[in-house]
């Protein structure tokens, strides 16, 4: 047999003196893992022996059926052995979660949980709470899949959460929250994890941060959420973070802050295709810059900004996929300070919408590509509003700008 940190691989016919210098068998616990027998006690034995030997715990591919939660810290549960990925065949052993006690697994300090599926009884309806409840640091979740959670993967909200790393997680169809991740004080990465809400449920959230420090996010992708990205309201401050090549699919909105939580985030590359908005900050303190992303909208503006600090487009693509002749591309109401630069934005609808508390804007070395849309549909500002418009291609000064392109009454 062979075990390391991340897995452990037991011989077939192999008995527990052969594995415990290794590993943790749930079987030789009694487990059963036939999809019908109560095997809580059994893996509770388990996790206990594995505890107090500093060994991992380990599931043969099976169905377990639990019905208590269980806490894990410094310490690791796993199921297939590395490179085993959560597939829609779900080629690994599978947690059936049968109660509503409490999270599934509490993840302390230094817990990982590794190539497990959970799955819950979708014709139930019941309220759960979180599949694996963050509460502490250095947690580690990888290569596993949930189905039919009410909140999936869930930061307690109390606990530091710093060096968390949750990678190659599929969580299908969510009641509430796909991933919500807060308090990580320092450096917590999110790598390649979906949130398909193939049910179509409403109200969905498929990722969610508070305050976080140093954040690295990339691959991350939301199907037919309600909001895909969520800045939150958080007492304990906003999230500072980096995301790389993320997506949205078929969600109601793309990017979302609203409240007053200091949030400053930066977004390079990816795709944004949504219902309605795809940026919609209602924030005076959110500042956000995305570059090089394709952001598209059908219903509404597809950069929504009722309210935030700073807003910082380049390199983008925005467009819609049918025409909507009463909706600008980007409508900036109550904006500190907004750049766009090095974009395209293409025909079907007008582009600017200026409100009057908007206070700073450049608009400079754009391509708007040939509409019959006034590019500017509704203008607001004040009398001493900074705004430059300048070098743009398809964009001809309007009434309100002079020679340089700076508004004016």
């Amino acid at each position: 047999m062979l075990c390391t940190a991340l897995a452990c691989v037991c011989l077939a016919g192999a008995g527990w003196a052969a594995q415990s210098a290794t590993c943790v068998n749930v079987k030789d616990f009694g487990a059963v893992g036939d999809g019908k027998t109560d095997d809580t006690a059994a893996i509770q034995r388990a996790i206990d022996e594995g505890k107090a030997k500093a060994l991992p715990v380990h599931f043969p591919r099976g169905r377990y059926v639990v019905t208590k939660p269980f806490t894990i810290g410094n310490q690791s549960i796993m199921g297939n052995e590395p490179g085993a990925w959560p597939a829609d065949t779900a080629p690994m052993p599978i947690i059936f979660v049968k109660h509503a006690a409490g999270p599934a697994i509490t993840a302390q300090e230094g817990a990982a949980v590794h190539g497990l599926m959970f799955d819950y009884d979708e014709s139930t309806g019941e309220k759960h709470p979180p599949t694996i409840l963050l509460s502490g640091g250095g947690i580690s979740i990888s290569n596993v899949l949930i189905r039919y959670c009410y909140d999936g993967i869930i930061s307690d909200g109390k606990s530091n959460c710093g060096r968390l790393n949750i990678e190659n997680v599929f969580i299908v169809s969510p009641r509430r929250t796909g991933v919500y991740v807060a308090l990580t004080l320092d450096l917590p990465t999110l790598r390649n994890i979906e949130v398909w809400n193939n049910l179509n449920r409403p109200n969905v959230t498929a990722f969610k941060f508070g305050r976080n420090d140093g954040l690295r996010g990339s691959h991350l992708v939301a199907f037919q959420a309600h909001t895909a990205f969520e800045l939150a309201e958080d007492p304990n401050g906003g999230c500072w973070g980096t995301f790389v090549d993320c997506g949205t699919d078929a969600c109601v909105n793309g990017w979302r802050a609203e409240g007053k939580t200091g949030h400053t985030v930066a977004v390079t590359g990816g795709y944004f295709w949504n219902h309605y908005q795809s940026v919609l900050l209602n924030n005076p303190n959110v500042c956000m810059r995305i570059a090089n992303a394709e952001i598209q909208t059908n219903g509404a503006p597809a950069i929504d900004a009722k309210a935030c600090h700073n807003l910082l487009l380049t390199g983008c693509r925005i467009g819609r996929a049918f025409e909507n002749p009463t909706t600008p591309f980007i409508d900036l109401q109550a904006v500190d300070s907004f750049t766009m630069t090095g974009c395209v934005v293409t025909p079907l609808s007008p582009i600017f919408s200026f409100g009057k508390d908007l206070k700073q804007a450049a608009i400079t070395g754009n391509v708007f590509e040939n509409s019959a849309y006034e590019r500017i549909f509704k203008d607001e500002r004040a009398k001493d509003a900074d705004i430059v418009i300048a070098n743009n291609s398809g964009m001809k000064p309007t009434p309100r700008q002079d020679a340089a392109g700076v508004g004016k009454r």
